[in-house]
């Protein structure tokens, strides 16, 4: 049904509602009678033309199934699902109150496509891990101009209060976050919500035209619930992107929450102007029509622990890549800066063979250079002299901390000599860890060294137990 990812004629459009609309959600096989009632209430209004603002849930349920969920009440392990536009519907335990509002829910759609986190069972360690979506999460449904779910993805860490501030911020296909004015109307910061993950208290922003959406149209839909229960808690900050539609580029601030994203395109009519993104449509195609790519095998030990355990390095790094042979040991050598640190590594797999040198700096970036520095060559610089305290890095860190422009003005002096020391090295899909046996820490790199050598880059405990 491809017409479901194209905007139609109104004429057509028009034609495609009342025939849906003379079928009837209710009437459709093996939808639950409580689902149905949830669309009647909610929905057929649009249907039928009485409100003007865009579908809840959708003209119809497009595929209702069953999938495997793991629920005590379940005899046979699995639940009853519907799948509109722009979400789906679920019943967890159909033992309960068919009267609660709770008892037709829709899942965290969006979440999963940015994690890579398929629920598979009510307790909250029960996933299926596979990549996050690569699916655009507005306009067309191959735009390659707006950020898919994996690049949103990389984005869901806590952010600062701005309410009363502009939407400046803006982001690519990518997931490059930058700031400028868009040149469509901006919208001030309304509220700043937070909410409980499994990393803590996380906050975001949301302008003033989506909260009135939510607070002013969902909620009287929904009472004696609010707006949570229809879009969940945002996941990330609003962001101004381009939005391909029928083949044209529009600028569009998308803000995608738990169970739905949210689209406020100023070039829309009034009623239309916020609407709701295809969700349900996105996520059945990841899940169900083979656009859901499995990780073919997980990490081991300290990587693995922090793969699994953390969103937002799993979303941005991908699975861990088997055909260069797995995590790999290596030998290293560590010196911290006053603004950084440096990392030697020398790998030897089918994909790379030689020494490396990558630049941390404090601000969150890194560059990677070949290590050069052969034997005979200058230790270090007699000339110059540290600080009481403080070394100059020699061997391969001086030559490019010397040699380099920009290098030794970011990273500053060294505050200890470099050490060696043993460690371990795995490839990602869209980054790389390492480890050294004399810290317990974790580098993860977002970006691959020897292709996207200007990333970024993050340091974690090691919580690992031999």
């Amino acid at each position: 049904m491809f017409f479901r990812w194209l905007r139609l004629p109104a004429a057509l459009a028009m034609l495609l509602v009342v025939i849906l609309t003379s079928l009837g959600v209710s009437a459709q096989s093996g939808l639950d009678p409580a689902m149905a009632a949830l669309w009647e209430r909610t929905d057929r209004p649009v249907a039928n033309q009485e409100v003007d603002r865009s579908w809840l849930w959708g003209p119809q349920a497009n595929q209702i199934l069953n999938e495997p969920y793991t629920y005590e009440p379940l005899d046979n392990n699995q639940r009853l699902v519907a799948y509109f536009d722009k979400s789906r519907m679920e019943i967890n335990n159909p033992d309960g109150d068919a009267d609660s509002v709770w008892y037709v829910t829709n899942g965290r759609l969006v979440w999963e496509m940015m994690t890579g986190r398929v629920q598979i069972g009510q307790d909250p360690d029960q996933f299926d891990f596979v990549l996050p979506a690569t699916i655009a999460v507005a306009g067309d449904f191959y735009g390659w101009t707006t950020p898919t779910y994996q690049a949103l993805g990389r984005h869901m860490q806590t952010a600062d209060d701005r309410t009363g501030q502009m939407v400046t911020a803006t982001i690519d296909q990518w997931g490059e976050i930058g700031a400028n004015l868009s040149p469509a109307e901006d919208r001030a910061m309304a509220a700043y919500v937070t909410y409980e993950s499994g990393d803590g208290d996380v906050g975001h922003n949301v302008p003033d035209v989506f909260w009135t959406f939510l607070t002013q149209e969902i909620e009287p839909l929904v009472e004696p619930a609010n707006w949570v229960f229809v879009m969940g808690y945002p996941l990330t900050e609003p962001y101004w992107t381009k939005s391909t539609v029928d083949g044209t580029e529009l600028d569009v601030m998308v803000q995608c929450f738990e169970r739905r994203c949210l689209t406020y395109t100023p070039t829309n009519s009034d009623p239309f102007k916020v609407e709701m993104g295809n969700v349900g449509l996105h996520y059945y195609t990841w899940r169900h029509e083979s656009y859901s790519y499995p990780c073919s095998d997980d990490p081991r030990r300290g990587f693995g622990e922090l793969w699994r355990n953390n969103d937002q390095v799993r979303a941005a790094i991908g699975c861990a890549e088997t055909y260069y042979g797995g995590e790999i040991a290596i030998p290293t050598a560590y010196e911290e800066f006053e603004h950084g640190a440096m990392l030697w590594i020398r790998i030897e797999d089918v994909y790379y063979s030689g020494q490396t040198v990558i630049v941390m700096y404090d601000d969150g970036t890194f560059e990677r250079f070949d290590d050069t520095w052969e034997s005979g060559q200058p230790v270090d610089d007699p000339s110059l002299n540290p600080p009481d305290g403080l070394y100059q890095p020699q061997f391969g860190f001086g030559k490019i901390w010397r040699d380099v422009p920009g290098v030794r003005e970011r990273l500053g002096w060294a505050l200890a000599p470099e050490t060696g020391s043993n460690g371990a090295f795995q490839r990602f899909n869209y980054g790389a860890m390492i480890s050294r046996e004399a810290e317990d820490q974790i580098w993860v790199f977002y970006g691959d060294l020897y292709w996207d050598p200007d990333g970024a880059w993050d340091v974690f405990e090691d919580t690992f137990d031999e």
